[in-house]
């Protein structure tokens, strides 16, 4: 394409852009959101490798359960892990560990592994958990993108803030900044990589930058997506036998 014709792109993508009302630019959003939740209900292998200076440090593997937008069932599969889950009812999320009998409330933003929180695997519907307002148009590398910045608006969300970039012509997500309510800018994510599952383009590799220990990063590897119905029984929070 020519300079002419790229720029001439550009200014029409701006101009739509300009035109976006609040229904629109929410909807921008959940169109974005299908990247990483290709159906209603679903199952998808993730791997989260975490570094420090650039040398690995761990690996964790998690068996990922979603239904709708808020039920997750998150088993832990590494060896030392096994027999331990996560469970997202809503606004709500527990960990339940073998041996005892009553589940740990945690929150989304808690650790999971390395960078990656509770919530960047289990609550993954931004759409739901966040109100969209258009910021702008720019490049990232070499991809035009809407940035919106998104405001958590139920008790549940991971972050009170991001800024996020979504590719203009896909609408897949290409990066995000991630902030507190304090206003700290705690971590920022790449969205590097995506695969064909089932005849949709989804999420294959993320990484996960710490913005405070600046030497830290995680990278999510996701695999196995496939649509799937889950028994009730799997999302009850009384129970104490994972699957």
């Amino acid at each position: 394409m020519s300079r002419t014709l790229l720029l001439c792109a550009a200014a029409v993508s701006a101009a739509a852009a300009a035109t976006l009302g609040p229904s629109d630019v929410q909807a921008l959003l959940a169109r974005s959101d299908l990247a990483r939740n290709g159906w209603p209900s679903y199952a998808v292998r993730v791997k989260i490798s975490n570094f420090e200076d650039n040398k690995q440090d761990e690996e964790h593997l998690y068996q990922v359960s979603q239904k709708g937008s808020d039920k997750t069932h998150v088993e832990f599969l590494s060896p030392r892990e096994k027999g331990q889950y996560l469970l997202m009812l809503g606004d709500d999320m527990w960990i339940f560990l073998p041996g005892t009998s009553r589940p740990v409330r945690i929150t989304p933003l808690e650790r999971l592994s390395g960078n990656a929180s509770n919530g960047d695997v289990a609550r993954t519907h931004y759409a739901v958990d966040y109100t969209a307002v258009y910021l702008r148009s720019e490049k990232a590398g070499e991809a035009e993108c809407h940035v919106l910045e998104l405001t958590a608006k139920r008790k549940g969300s991971t972050y009170h803030r991001i800024e996020y970039w979504i590719n203009a012509e896909t609408a897949r997500p290409v990066k995000a900044e991630f902030y507190l309510t304090s206003g700290k800018h705690i971590k920022s994510a790449t969205f590097d990589e995506y695969q064909q599952a089932a005849g949709k383009t989804l999420l294959r590799r993320m990484t996960i930058y710490d913005c405070i220990r600046k030497s830290s990063h995680s990278v999510m590897e996701y695999s196995a997506f496939a649509p799937r119905e889950f028994p009730e029984k799997l999302f009850h929070q009384g129970r104490s036998d994972g699957f």
